[in-house]
């Protein structure tokens, strides 16, 4: 329960950071987090079988994600957008978990979440980088 609640804060700061500081390219993945996780928390399966299968509808949603991530990567001349789609591809991935033979359901939802962590804190970092960026009138892309 602790770890929903820290993840809530965190998106919520790293999200509203990027929208009031980020350029397009930050506010459109903030916004893509935010609608990827009210999404998955919409289409999970019940509690008492959550992630004991395949989550395909999850799997849906987190490609929509990699999709929206790479579409910034490839609009863009900065290079975190890449890291995020790097770690949104390993989440899609990770959903291959429950084909392994003795796949414990805590380890495959351990595997799909673990991402979105280091992903907002980039996300968080390269608002920042633009922050300053447009605050020092600098043009050099970060």
């Amino acid at each position: 329960m602790i770890r929903h609640v820290v993840y809530g804060i965190l998106m919520w700061v790293v999200c509203l950071y990027a929208f009031s500081k980020g350029g397009w390219a930050e506010r459109l993945a903030a916004a893509g987090i935010l609608v990827a996780t009210y999404l998955t928390v919409l289409v999970l399966s019940p509690t008492a079988i959550r992630f004991h299968h395949l989550e395909f509808p999850v799997v849906i949603v987190d490609s929509g994600l990699l999709a929206l991530l790479l579409f910034i990567a490839l609009r863009t001349e900065k290079f975190w957008p890449l890291w995020l789609a790097a770690m949104q591809a390993l989440t899609i991935f990770s959903h291959l978990a429950p084909f392994v033979p003795h796949m414990l359901p805590w380890a495959y939802h351990r595997a799909v979440a673990v991402w979105i962590y280091p992903m907002l804190i980039i996300l968080g970092y390269a608002t920042r980088l633009h922050h300053l960026q447009q605050r020092d009138g600098n043009s050099s892309k970060g």
